[in-house]
């Protein structure tokens, strides 16, 4: 699309690591199928690759344990390649020719905490490569996303879904391209909103019966994959494929995902028979655009199951809120004095320029330009590697608040800088 159409039902998003949970009902077909141990080494089903030796046990590092981010794999994902660019193979990929953090491996010991690993699904996609014989998108669509009916998704572009794909955008609003990626497991699904709602209720109980799974995989199956992992040294709640929350006594399941120029959510809350998506084609969406859709949703529902989230959020967004509005208060005070002075004839612009006075107004300045730079700009984590346009202030879950709490720092600043080259007439002749 060109960025003007007007989204509908049909408009095609990139569901960014929103497709964890359909990978992970595609490897729970295959176990299920009796062809792959959630439990065995996953280099069981690699023959061609093999982890980077590390200090730890990689028979540990298994299936059940990738789902679940358990494995002790390193973090990073896969940022696509420019449009036009020769796209890194499946093992190239693992090998560290595109994904952040270079090649897979085992970083931290295996079952003690969570680590999120985007990379780890990576491994399970060779895995199912292998033990299918056939490229994981074609698997995935065949066994998972065409008995669901999700007939306007795929886990690689065709000419019809391009036909109807969404464009993304910066923080700054300007189009991105459709970024190619060697991956398709972690993140690799492109979908629609009604799509991902099918997904969604073929976890629940339907309306008329139908069992949890609609025989794609089992109830027992996506029980499974909202029970919290028993980390050893974590009580972090996560399931398989999705982050858990059940802290209203009702369970309730939560994946984003995070890709240039797309930030999608899905919530489902299998027990009230209730689930929400949001698709957005923005890098300015975060956790609080969010909330701002799916905190009235959930207080149309049973208990409110988002409620302590929502509250925290909320906690959020007030503190930026009540900090702008002291930093605007504090740089109106700062900012009135010179006015104020002048008025009155005891105050006016430096006769001469003094080196301190040169350097204050420098660093004010600077502290202002760094201030944008950091939080506005790619340029700190561009220098750690990261692509561009991947990160921005959306770090701050509520970056339309904190834009507030950054103007009114700027006015400060500003303020001050005012005092300082518009010096007291009597303090300016002593000097």
């Amino acid at each position: 699309m060109d960025g003007r159409t007007p989204v509908t039902i049909d408009t095609v998003f990139e569901a960014a690591s929103v497709a964890k949970p359909v990978t992970t009902w595609t490897v729970l077909r295959l176990a299920e199928q009796g062809l792959l141990d959630l439990d065995a080494p996953i280099e069981t089903y690699i023959s061609d690759w093999s982890l980077p030796p590390s200090e730890f046990d990689h028979t540990q590092v298994t299936a059940r344990r990738l789902l679940a981010h358990a494995a002790g794999t390193n973090f990073g994902g896969d940022p696509g390649v420019e449009p036009g660019e020769t796209v890194p193979t499946l093992r190239e990929a693992a090998d560290g020719a595109v994904l952040e953090g270079g090649p897979i491996q085992v970083s931290f010991s295996p079952d003690k905490a969570y680590r999120y690993s985007s990379k780890g699904y990576a491994l399970l996609e060779m895995a199912v490569e292998e033990i299918t014989g056939i490229p994981f998108p074609e698997y995935a669509r065949r066994e998972i996303l065409e008995p669901l009916g999700m007939r306007s998704s795929g886990f690689e572009w065709t000419p019809e879904l391009r036909d109807r794909a969404a464009t993304g955008h910066d923080w700054f609003g300007n189009p991105l391209p459709h970024y190619e990626h060697a991956t398709s497991a972690p993140g690799g699904l492109q979908t629609t909103a009604g799509d991902l709602a099918r997904f969604l209720a073929a976890g629940m109980t339907g309306p008329s019966g139908e069992p949890r799974g609609r025989d794609v995989i089992s109830p027992g199956a996506v029980t499974e994959t909202f029970t919290p992992y028993p980390f050893t040294d974590d009580e972090t709640l996560i399931g398989l494929g999705y982050n858990l929350d059940i802290s209203t006594g009702v369970l309730v399941g939560r994946k984003s995902g995070d890709h240039r120029g797309f930030k999608p959510i899905v919530f489902t809350i299998p027990d009230l028979g209730a689930a929400l998506v949001i698709l957005t084609n923005s890098d300015r969406a975060a956790a609080g655009a969010f909330a701002d859709i799916a905190c009235p949703w959930s207080q149309l529902l049973q208990g409110d199951p988002l409620r302590p989230l929502c509250g925290q959020l909320y906690l959020i967004r007030n503190t930026h809120w009540g900090l702008a509005a002291f930093l605007f208060a504090v740089g109106s005070w700062v900012g009135s004095r010179p006015v104020i002075d002048w008025a009155k004839g005891t105050r006016g612009p430096i006769n001469r320029v003094r080196s301190w006075r040169g350097l204050v107004v420098a660093a004010l300045l600077f502290v202002v330009v760094a201030w944008w730079g950091f939080w506005y700009t790619d340029i700190p984590l561009g220098l750690l590697g990261y692509p561009p346009t991947f990160y921005t202030v959306r770090f701050d879950p509520w970056p339309t608040a904190f834009v507030w709490v950054s103007w009114a720092f700027t006015c400060l600043v500003l303020a001050m800088v005012l005092r300082v080259i518009f010096p007291k007439i009597d303090q300016t002749n002593e000097t």
